[in-house]
C-alpha cells in the first residue's frame, strides 16, 4: 500500500520541553496506532477534537545546520518518525529536558515494513553547542530541545526525520489499563532497590524496592511501567531496558489489534491529554492509520544499537562518565540494509 503524507510546516513555535531523570516508557504503537485510530474516526467523535488539536501540529523549527544537511538515507518510500520518551515529572524544571528513550521508527510505505531502531541514551556523539563538542545523546534535548535532538540524530546517522512524537509516563499507564493490562513473559527477574516512586508516592524524590519475578506475568499499567522503566536491576543495564520496552510495545500492539478500539476512543483521547505531543496533523494521522493496520507482526523489525554488535562501553575523555561509543562502521552496514531494501 502506497501512502503519501505531506511534509510538515516547520515555521511554527516549538512546544514546551520536559525532563526525565530515571528512564521512561516507550511509545510507538501507543502513539501511532491509538492516536491515528482516533484521528481516523474523529468525525464520529467530535468531542475528542479539542484533545487532538492540543496534541498535534506542534511544529519544531529546523535549525540552520539541519536545513543544510545532506542525508544518506532519505528514500521517498521511507517515513521516519523520531519517538522520544520522558517524564511528566513536576520536580524538574520543564525547560531542561533529558530524553531517556530515543527510537527511530522507519515505515516503508511500499513494503509495509517497520524498523524500530533504539538509540542508547549514553551514546557519545558530536552535539552542537556542547562544551568539548561531544556529549551523551540524551543531553541534546537539554541544550536545544527537540530541534537539537533531531539535528544530532540526522547529522550523526544520515537519516532524515520527517516527524517527531513525545509521550509521557501517565499516558502509558492509563492506556494499558484501558485495555485491561498486558501479558508478558519476563525472561529474568527484575530487582531494583532504588526505583523512583514519583508517580504514585507523595514524595517525588522517594524510591521503592521493586521486584518482578521471571515467568509469565499479567501486568497492569503501573506494573508495565515499572517493568520498562527500571534500569538498576538488569545485568544489561539500559540495553536490557530497551529490549523490555520493545517487548511491552510488541505485546500491546497485539492487545490493541484484538480489542474494540473504536468504542474506547473517547476514553483514550481523554487519558492521553497532556501526555502526547507531535508535529503531525490530525489529517496526516488519519492518512497513516490504514497503513498501520495493514502491517503484520512479522514485518516489524527491532534493533538496539547496543554493545558489542553496534557499540562498546567506555569512559568520557575526562574519565568521569560511563558512556557508550557507537561503532559507526557497523551501524552504517545496518542502515544500508534497512534503507536500501
Amino acid at each position: 500500500m502506497d501512502i503519501t503524507i505531506p511534509k510538515p510546516d516547520e515555521s511554527a513555535v516549538q512546544p514546551p520541553k520536559r525532563r526525565h531523570m530515571y528512564g521512561c516508557c516507550l511509545i510507538i504503537f501507543i502513539f501511532i496506532l491509538i492516536i491515528s485510530g482516533i484521528a481516523f474516526y474523529f468525525r464520529s467523535y467530535l468531542a475528542v477534537i479539542p484533545t487532538l488539536l492540543q496534541a498535534t501540529q506542534k511544529q519544531v523549527p529546523r535549525t540552520k545546520t539541519e536545513q543544510g544537511l545532506t542525508y544518506t538515507y532519505n528514500g521517498p518510500q521511507y517515513l521516519n518518525i523520531l519517538l522520544l520518551g520522558s517524564d511528566n515529572d513536576a520536580k524538574f524544571n520543564p525547560s531542561n529536558v533529558l530524553t531517556q528513550t530515543i527510537i527511530i521508527v522507519s515505515l516503508n510505505t511500499k513494503t509495509n515494513q517497520v524498523n524500530m531502531i533504539s538509540i542508547p541514551r549514553d551514546f557519545w556523539v558530536p552535539i552542537d553547542g556542547v562544551s568539548g563538542g561531544y556529549g551523551k545523546i540524551d543531553q541534546a534535548s537539554g541544550f536545544g530541545g527537540i530541534a537539537l535532538t533531531r539535528q544530532t540524530i540526522e547529522k550523526d546517522f544520515g537519516v532524515h526525520i520527517d516527524y517527531y512524537a513525545w509521550v509521557g509516563l501517565q499516558g502509558f499507564v492509563k492506556v494499558i489499563d484501558t485495555f485491561g493490562g498486558i501479558d508478558i513473559d519476563v525472561n529474568h527477574p527484575v530487582l531494583d532497590d532504588v526505583y523512583p516512586n514519583d508517580i504514585s508516592g507523595n514524595d517525588p524524590y522517594s524510591a521503592i524496592r521493586l521486584y518482578i519475578p521471571a515467568g509469565p506475568q499479567h501486568l497492569s499499567g503501573i506494573h508495565a511501567l515499572e517493568y520498562v522503566r527500571s534500569r538498576h536491576g538488569d545485568l544489561q543495564g539500559d540495553f536490557g531496558r530497551s529490549a523490555r520496552q520493545q517487548q511491552v510495545l510488541f505485546q500491546l500492539k497485539k492487545v490493541i489489534e484484538n480489542s474494540n478500539v473504536i468504542s474506547k476512543i473517547p476514553q483514550l483521547a481523554n487519558e492521553l491529554q497532556g501526555s502526547v505531543v507531535t508535529d503531525m496533523s490530525i489529517i496526516q494521522l488519519s492518512q497513516l492509520a490504514p497503513l498501520l493496520t495493514s502491517i503484520k507482526t512479522e514485518d516489524i523489525h527491532r534493533y538496539i544499537l547496543s554493545p558489542p554488535t553496534y557499540s562498546s562501553d567506555g569512559l568520557s575523555p575526562d574519565g568521569k562518565q560511563d558512556i557508550v561509543k557507537p561503532d559507526m562502521t557497523k551501524i552504517k552496514v545496518l542502515f544500508d540494509q534497512i534503507f536500501t531494501h
